[in-house]
């Protein structure tokens, strides 16, 4: 038995000793100051109101654990000018963290130090500093590669000759970043490259899913290459992620005021006047949606807070003089037209209304007037043919009437083919609720096409009886 044992015994030891020691791996330890930078970094490149407060609470960190590292101050200084740039575009106080964002005086002369006075030096920040691009030029001079110089250097001045050089150069170095991709699509927005556009709007999310300010970009890409396009999904998202994002309410709003879904868009503008109550646009949008649905009164008081805050708001003034002649008061409505046009002269709604006044109160001479003025300022406004029809008739110059009948009636009809294209095509695509707004504009269209059908009728019927 012993030997048995203490065969098994040396079997057992020849095992061991042949069995592979995997050697143990002592991970590095990170120290907690680059912990927190690179966490910092992470943030910031979410490109987010969110991401920059985080980014700027690690770089904060990082900074107090290692003092003497000054980019850690540089970069929680232009953490904080991003953040104040997003609220200040949000109309919200945004001067605390434009004050954080002041240059740390631990790096005079280098590129970051001088790209942080020109960011700070921003239009968008009230500044009127003119030698703002001569600051980032040196910026770029001293660090060609960082694409945030190029970033500023196109935000300075987006629509300048050869500014595009600028977020081209940006795209060519960091590609990587979603706000570079992002403006590359503000560019080739603006520019009409539309696909294109909708590619950098598309790849800035896939490098941060959650900014919003692409979702609505992408949106208008996806719109200007098919207006038919349903792009609520993009709008809604970009609400959900930032519900006090203002602009992205606003776009909502609208979208659902162009579908004539006007409690939906009212619940948007509503949300914006509580974020901020002197938001004379929302104010604006407010009023036409109540408007929309024959609440006059409500109607009225939106129209009139716009005009309290912004006193030039000729849109107001229009929309308020329809609401007088609804109720039928003709001076009012007059006064408010008038108004509109010490704003904005070649306002067409205001010139032709002025005309339906005149025309109303019995001065042709003047309503023809006005209605010859809209015709050249807009000769495809079907309605200022059909009212200069109107008055031609009430004259006996049936031949200029069924011309100008005639004129109506094509531009109605050219409108009437384009509704029922659209008609189709939602209906293919299944917008069951963009289907029935354009139906609603169809019968619009088609009543007054068969107004100035019946006009055109009994013209001809009284050439008929001339001598």
């Amino acid at each position: 038995m012993s030997k048995i044992g203490t065969v098994v015994l040396g079997i057992g030891l020849m095992l061991t000793g042949c069995r592979k020691i995997t050697p143990v791996t002592v991970t590095p330890t990170v120290p907690a100051d680059l912990a927190e930078f690179r966490q910092g970094l992470a943030a910031l490149h979410e490109f987010t109101p969110d991401g920059y407060a985080h980014a700027v609470e690690h770089f904060q960190r990082a900074s107090d654990l290692a003092p003497e590292k000054c980019e850690y101050r540089l970069q929680a200084a232009q953490a904080s000018l991003f953040l104040a740039l997003e609220l200040k575009l949000n109309s919200e106080d945004f001067r605390a963290a434009w004050e954080r964002g002041a240059d740390p005086q631990c790096a005079p002369g280098t590129a970051f130090a001088i790209r942080l006075d020109a960011f700070r030096s921003l239009d968008d920040f009230g500044s009127r500093d003119r030698t703002i691009l001569q600051k980032i030029n040196q910026a770029i001079e001293l660090a060609p590669a960082d694409a945030f110089n190029w970033v500023l250097r196109w935000k300075i001045n987006p629509t300048a000759t050869r500014q595009e050089n600028s977020i081209l150069k940006a795209a060519e170095i960091a590609p990587e970043l979603a706000i570079v991709q992002y403006e590359l699509g503000n560019y080739l927005l603006v520019t009409g490259q539309y696909p294109e556009a909708r590619r950098a709007f598309q790849r800035a999310l896939e490098l941060s899913p959650r900014h919003f300010r692409s979702m609505i970009g992408l949106a208008q890409a996806i719109s200007s290459i098919d207006e038919d396009e349903d792009v609520e999904a993009l709008y809604k998202r970009a609400v959900e992620i930032a519900p006090d994002f203002l602009e992205g309410r606003m776009l909502l709003g609208d979208y659902y005021s162009g579908l004539e879904e006007n409690e939906l868009a009212r619940e948007h503008y509503l949300a914006v006047l509580k974020r901020n109550p002197r938001f004379d646009i929302a104010q604006l949008r407010l009023g036409l949606s109540y408007l929309q649905t024959s609440d006059i009164d409500d109607s009225e008081k939106a129209f009139r807070t716009a005009i309290e805050i912004n006193p030039s708001s000729f849109e107001a003034y229009y929309y308020l003089g329809n609401i007088w002649l609804i109720r039928g008061d003709l001076a009012k409505a007059r006064a408010q037209y008038e108004e509109s046009l010490k704003f904005v002269l070649n306002f067409p709604e205001a010139v032709y209304a002025l005309g339906t006044i005149f025309f109303r109160q019995g001065q042709a001479d003047r309503a023809l007037e006005e209605f010859e003025k809209v015709i050249r300022m807009n000769r495809i406004l079907a309605d200022a043919y059909f009212s200069r029809a109107a008055i031609r008739a009430q004259r006996g110059q049936f031949v200029e009437t069924i011309d100008d009948c005639n004129m109506a009636i094509g531009l109605y009809d050219g409108q009437l083919v384009s509704s029922l294209k659209s008609i189709e095509q939602y209906e293919t695509r299944g917008l069951t609720r963009k289907v029935e707004a354009e139906r609603k504009k169809k019968e619009r269209i088609e009543i007054n096409m068969e107004r100035a059908r019946q006009l055109k009728m009994k013209a001809e019927d009284e050439s008929l009886k001339e001598p």
